[in-house]
């Protein structure tokens, strides 16, 4: 059965710009992904299952492949999962790993983002980037002499093409990271970045997580800058052209990766064009050549698809001349995408991490509630426990078993009961399995070890907050409060009255 895609953006906006000056062709492209916060691996809740690293190395070999030099860059917000995330231990397992699989698929650039620091503090993110993560980048960002805590720009060079890259972060309004970093007007920031910048680039783009009223002020007052390639920002825009310059925000969570394909015809201070005649023949063009890199077995296809390309190729040097080309293209990591991937040996160690820090802290006796199970609570709960017999809280292992999932430590958080809480789910055993497995009572009233009989040990009461934990934006888009409520069937008592 044929996956269904996930929902994309509209396409880019067609704007076909006059012709400048020429110069000679260079051909780049460049793999943009944003907000990944902490996914690893894809997770099949939403949709079908798309994204993680693996695919995404698979598919960025199979991009420079291409004859075009490949430049990787990450808009920031990576590395915090999420409300489901519990203790630290855990949350650095991730972060460092998330780090590690940036290196494995050549990421160069990454502009931190606000949710980064809950992660790690600013020096904390640069000493992990100085052990071969990214490079980070960021303009906005000031240290406590009010310098950047970051490099506000960075050159990158590759198959004889430089590439300017300016970082702009978005300011730290959490009250647990306001403090760790300065902030400076991304409008001064930027002009000052690119002017910084050396002569003769021969593109230089902006790379932001900023909200987009933000993003937008730099388009209209910055020159100099051909793109600035975004996060959704505080709204989920279309890419379009902004005066000179071209805004593109990337999809979330690193389902997609954003590729742009460039055919710079003219100075890097030219606009780009996103639409008419000659970014039609180039799009013609990346077809065919894909298409050759095939190398059909039949000798006449191939000579008519060597043939062809010679055709667009030549009429491209008339109608490209003087411009800057770009063709945009969200590509899904689908599961066309699975095979071997040397992430995949960082993924299995991080999943073997996971799980042994669950079963620690499971193992190790707290003052506080621990967790009793489902069993504990038939007794006085039978109707309750009757209607969650039936519910999809009460399949959700199982759930993760028909796609093959079962024991993967990054589902069971909101697939199992108390996963890594002391007392909570631990070893993946079928004794856990058989008690904790699934979400039970204590998963959204909290652990009740002890209930009723010690007053200390309190029902939680079921809220929105209590909800979102798992079923959250990235992995429930159709969530919604109140008739979610009414599918958990044990919230009901028998005369059909909510609790």
């Amino acid at each position: 059965m044929e996956e269904a895609l996930p929902p994309l953006p509209k396409p880019v906006e067609a704007l076909d710009r006059q012709p400048a000056e020429s110069r000679a062709v260079r051909e780049l492209s460049i793999a943009l992904v944003g907000e990944v916060r902490g996914e690893i691996q894809p997770c099949g809740c939403p949709t079908v299952p798309y994204g993680g690293f693996a695919r995404r190395e698979v598919f960025l070999d199979q991009f420079r492949a291409e004859k075009a030099p490949l430049f990787q860059l990450d808009a920031g917000e990576a590395l915090l999962k999420g409300v489901s995330e519990s203790g630290r231990d855990r949350l650095d397992a991730r972060v460092e790993a998330v780090f590690s699989l940036m290196r494995e698929v050549g990421v160069d650039v990454m502009v931190p983002g606000p949710t980064d620091l809950l992660a790690r503090p600013p020096e904390g993110l640069q000493a992990l980037s100085d052990n071969g993560g990214p490079k980070l980048v960021s303009s906005t960002w000031l240290d406590e002499s009010g310098g950047t805590w970051f490099p506000p720009s960075a050159v990158l060079e590759r198959g004889g093409v430089r590439l300017g890259v300016v970082g702009l972060s978005a300011q730290p309004l959490a009250p647990e990271v306001a403090g760790l970093v300065g902030y400076r007007s991304p409008v001064e920031a930027a002009r000052e970045a690119v002017s910084s910048l050396p002569n003769g680039l021969d593109l230089v783009v902006a790379v932001s997580n900023l909200p987009e009223v933000e993003a937008l002020a730099v388009a209209d007052e910055v020159t100099g800058l051909a793109a600035i390639l975004s996060t959704r920002g505080s709204e989920h825009e279309p890419p379009r052209a902004r005066g000179e310059t071209v805004i593109i925000e990337t999809p979330s969570r690193g389902r997609y990766v954003t590729a742009l394909r460039m055919r710079l015809g003219a100075a890097s201070g030219e606009a780009l064009s996103t639409g008419g005649p000659a970014v039609d023949k180039f799009g013609v063009l990346l077809d065919l050549r894909s298409g050759a890199r095939g190398e059909p077995e039949n000798l006449e296809a191939r000579r008519k698809i060597l043939e062809a390309t010679e055709e667009v190729e030549s009429g491209l040097v008339s109608a490209g001349a003087g411009r800057n080309l770009v063709v945009v293209e969200d590509r899904p990591l689908g599961s066309n995408l699975d095979g071997s991937a040397a992430s995949e040996r960082v993924i299995n160690e991080f999943q073997k991490t996971v799980v042994e820090i669950a079963v620690a802290v499971a193992e190790r006796e707290e003052s506080g509630p621990s967790y009793a199970a489902t069993s504990a609570c038939i007794s006085c709960h039978m109707h309750q426990f009757g209607t969650w017999a039936f519910s999809e809280h009460k399949k959700a292992w199982q759930s993760l078993v028909e796609r093959g999932q079962g024991y993967d430590p990054e589902c069971l958080g909101c697939h199992s009961t108390g996963f890594g809480e002391p007392g909570g789910f631990g070893e993946l055993s079928k004794f856990n399995l058989n008690r904790l497995g699934a979400v039970q009572c204590e998963a959204c009233h909290g652990p009740l070890k002890g209930h009723p009989e010690d007053e200390s040990v309190a029902v939680a009461p079921i809220t929105e907050a209590t909800c979102v934990r798992c079923h959250d934006e990235a992995n429930s888009p159709d969530f919604d409060y109140d008739s979610y409520l009414k599918k958990a069937a044990c919230t009901t008592d028998p005369h059909g009255a909510a609790r």
